[in-house]
């Protein structure tokens, strides 16, 4: 992982889940990247396994350079 790659503002969170047209998973994945929950803590809340979890980040990172 990027250290620090999920630094935004408010602002840099809506228009990302705006232009990148999230859905509410994604939303709440990247929402609780920005607040820096562990993965285990992440991986419950959305109901994934670990190894689900580390897919959809590299999946939000990359919709995320697409659009920055």
């Amino acid at each position: 992982m990027l250290m620090n790659f999920f630094n935004y503002s408010r602002k840099e969170f809506e228009y990302i889940c705006n232009e990148a047209m999230l859905n509410e998973e994604y939303t709440k994945l990247l929402e609780m990247e920005i607040k820096d929950y562990s993965r285990i803590k992440m991986a419950e809340e959305l109901n994934v396994s670990i190894d689900t979890l580390d897919k959809m980040i590299a999946k939000l990172k990359k919709k995320i350079k697409k659009i920055l």
